[in-house]
């Protein structure tokens, strides 16, 4: 039988065009394995400067990648990290990147994406860090702003400090509090409004703030960073017929900052929650619990939470690269009352006292080295020849070994401290006690040799600024 009469004009057409898109996609398949794997993102981009000493770098490719697919990642000048693969991305987290330092990535050839190609040719591209800078409030037009600092050079005199520059303007309100993204300097802050509310602003260093959420009646604050720069988490609180906004109870939000897509952290509406900090996976969190007066740790994952009861009310920061943090909390020692560091292992449902069980001590304010290994924090010794009014720093390893104070100025409470991304610093606060003119005042404290050095005045809350 003659096929022109058993298919019309049309079929043979569709029949044509999808014998042609077979052959097409043919040829795309066997060109695709012949051009292998394709990098369609870098991050930091090639040839970019001023990137922050805290970014993670990233490689995107075309197609989620095979988990065991073989990875070297180098950096020129060389730094120790590790090497995560999610999804169809290749991320070195380094432990430290230098600043004012040009850094030259590669990525060796051979990884595998999931349907076998492989990376062909080794990915090299370079980039520049910034300047390290600080961050800090002080009053401007009577409302509490953030400004900038660079760091001054070793030699600087208190006279010849740079002037700092504001980064927030009066016109968002009176900043409430801050947090500075681990992966680009952004910063979020929260501003009071003329009716007791407050937004959260969001900053890029030299850009202008621009509004992320607008909370309404509500009061927006203690915003956190998770660790890749994606997530936050935040405390709100709404007004009611029985007080404003800022004295209700603190319930904790999740917030995806690049589309802006918000939901609750718990699914229980009425359990409440502050002062969220993230572990290093970016899975499990701990949170001030006001319903049992203590730390809250909490999978957002899987929903598995564990209470530790404390009044000391301080926030509990995770140990870099570990499920482990540290909280403080109140003990009773014959007549008198001391506050103790303790490190907590959730998992392994572990506790050890790190400030020792018999000191007369109130420590405070702990945190983490960069690379895990020490922790920095506020101590007031209570007894002894060597008690004082005020807190002073000190320091001590992550086992609560080799503790010794880094300040010994009775007359100077020492806010608390903040470590530089190079783990060389402190940053932090002073506040003296005496004097024809008190003026709270920005300093660092190099670990190691003990020098400090005046960075602003006035100004308080230090941050680094990566």
């Amino acid at each position: 039988m003659n096929l022109a009469r058993r298919f019309s004009a049309f079929d043979v057409t569709v029949i044509g065009v999808l014998l042609g898109a077979a052959a097409l996609l043919g040829v795309l398949i066997w060109r695709g394995d012949q051009v292998g794997l394709q990098v369609v993102a870098l991050t930091p981009a090639d040839g970019s400067a001023g990137v922050s000493t805290r970014s993670q770098l990233t490689v995107s490719f075309d197609q989620p990648l095979d988990a065991s697919s073989f990875i070297r990642f180098t950096l020129d000048p060389p730094v120790d990290g590790k090497v995560q693969i999610a999804g169809d991305r290749v991320t070195f987290i380094p432990q430290a990147l230098q600043p004012d330092t040009f850094y030259s990535a590669r990525l060796e050839a051979g990884v595998r994406g999931e349907t076998g190609r492989t990376l062909a040719s080794t990915v090299v591209w370079r980039f520049a860090t910034g300047r390290t800078q600080v961050i800090f409030t002080r009053s401007n037009e009577g409302r509490e702003q953030v400004f900038v600092a660079p760091l001054p050079l070793d030699a600087a005199e208190p006279d010849e400090l740079p002037t700092p520059t504001p980064l927030t303007q009066s016109a968002q309100g009176s900043v409430w509090d801050f947090a500075v993204s681990p992966v680009d300097g952004r910063i979020v802050f929260s501003a009071l409004t003329e009716t007791g509310s407050s937004n959260l602003w969001i900053v890029a260093p030299g850009g202008q703030p621009q509004l992320l959420l607008d909370c309404g009646d509500a009061f927006c604050s203690s915003p956190s960073w998770s660790h890749d720069g994606e997530l936050l988490i935040f405390s709100q609180r709404n007004a009611s017929e029985f007080g404003a906004a800022a004295i209700n109870p603190p319930r904790l939000s999740i917030m995806h900052v690049a589309s802006g897509e918000l939901a609750p952290v718990f699914a229980d509406s009425q359990k409440l929650g502050f002062e969220a900090r993230w572990a290093f996976d970016n899975r499990w969190i701990t949170y001030l619990s006001p319903d049992f007066i203590g730390i809250g740790v909490y999978n957002l994952e899987s929903g598995e939470e564990r209470f530790y009861p404390t009044q000391a009310g301080e926030s509990a920061p995770w140990q870099p690269g570990q499920t482990r943090f540290v909280m403080n909390e109140q003990r009773v020692l014959g007549e008198r009352s001391a506050i103790h560091l303790y490190l907590v292992d959730p998992i392994a449902d572990t506790r050890i006292n790190l400030s020792g069980e018999q000191a007369m001590v109130e420590d405070g304010a702990a945190v983490w080295s960069p690379d895990g290994a020490w922790l920095a924090f506020r101590r007031n010794i209570t007894e002894g020849q060597d008690a004082t009014l005020t807190k002073q720093l000190w320091l001590m390893r992550a086992d609560g070994s080799d503790a010794r104070p880094l300040t010994a100025d009775p007359e100077i409470d020492h806010g608390p401290p903040a470590w530089s991304p190079d783990g060389r610093r402190l940053l932090f606060h002073k506040f003296p006690l005496k004097g024809p003119d008190i003026v709270i005042s920005v300093w660092t404290l190099d670990v190691e040799t003990g020098e400090q050095q005046q960075i602003a005045s006035p100004g308080q809350r230090p941050q680094w600024l990566p």
